[in-house]
């Protein structure tokens, strides 16, 4: 268990110019197409060739010496090949640009506990309030997963959902679960029932694009499940663009803050997620991008 009367330990981030220089982000990009082993490449369905695969996940291998896809994943594997039984299920894709860097995207979806002030309407009142209880993180190198007990109500409410629909569970769990794919992929779970897998897609140095698709998977084809579903599959798809409208003036606003940054941050001990991706990413650079 985390000590948070203890202060967290002291990570070495990335310093301000890796998210608005231009010739950084050049620099970067080229880095981790040459020098990280394996990269995801997209889903099975969506026409995409990859090196292996795990489950409907296909990943491209990047460098000759990459160690096996398992090994590369190391425990997230188990999490994407379970997820994979979801992707059948196809009900909605949809895309956003930001006007921030691709880091400052991923940074925020690591960041769990900003659904409070972001999301305080939409995330938060999904989960469980108990954080230190019901909030649970693992680490993995440059991977994590993070799971939050969804709240009484939002369970109940699933529930609700999984009968008048008819849908199928890859899993009974009443969680909110996040994992996180290094760099740009993660997948997040609803009562082990709604999968949506998020892309993050590098455009330039200050503007990416995130892409996502949502899958529902059903266990009948009932006609008044089928009618039902096709409404809850509506209002799913408008809940998730709500989600990421909220994300993205923030994101944004960062982005302008990291321009006049004189140094990195502080991460706090629900934070250290954000800290391995600093600390992986500065690995793959040719020169030192931290800051002290």
């Amino acid at each position: 268990m985390l000590n948070y009367d203890a202060p967290p330990p002291r990570r070495r981030l990335l310093s301000p110019r890796w998210f608005h220089d231009p010739a950084s982000f050049t620099t970067e990009q080229a880095a981790l197409s040459a020098r990280l082993p394996w990269r995801f490449a997209g889903l099975a369905d969506e026409g995409v060739t990859g090196d292996a695969a795990c489950g409907g996940f296909l990943f491209r291998r990047q460098t000759p010496d990459a160690p096996s896809l398992a090994d590369w994943l190391g425990p997230t594997a188990d999490r994407l090949s379970l997820l994979s039984t979801a992707l059948d299920s196809p009900v909605a894709s949809d895309s956003i640009d930001f006007a921030a860097n691709w880091k400052i995207l991923v940074e925020n979806t690591l960041d769990d506990f900003h659904g409070s002030t972001v999301h305080p309407q939409t995330i938060h009142p999904a989960v469980d309030a108990d954080w230190r209880r019901h909030l649970h993180t693992d680490r993995f190198g440059p991977h994590s997963r993070s799971q939050w007990k969804l709240s009484e109500g939002t369970a109940a409410w699933w529930d609700k959902l999984v009968t008048r629909g008819a849908l199928r569970r890859f899993a009974v769990q009443d969680l909110y679960d996040h994992c996180f794919i290094f760099p740009d992929l993660y997948v997040a779970s609803f009562h082990g029932t709604m999968v949506i897998v998020h892309r993050v897609v590098p455009l330039a140095v200050d503007r990416t694009r995130l892409e996502w698709r949502t899958f529902l998977p059903a266990a009948s084809d009932d006609a008044k499940a089928t009618s039902f579903r096709r409404g809850l599959v509506s209002m799913l798809a408008a809940s998730a663009r709500q989600v990421i409208d909220e994300d993205r003036p923030l994101c944004e606003q960062v982005q302008q803050a990291r321009i006049a940054a004189t140094g990195p941050g502080i991460l706090g001990w629900r934070e250290q997620r954000i800290g391995d991706v600093h600390e992986v990413v500065s690995a793959l650079l040719p020169t030192d991008g931290t800051a002290p």
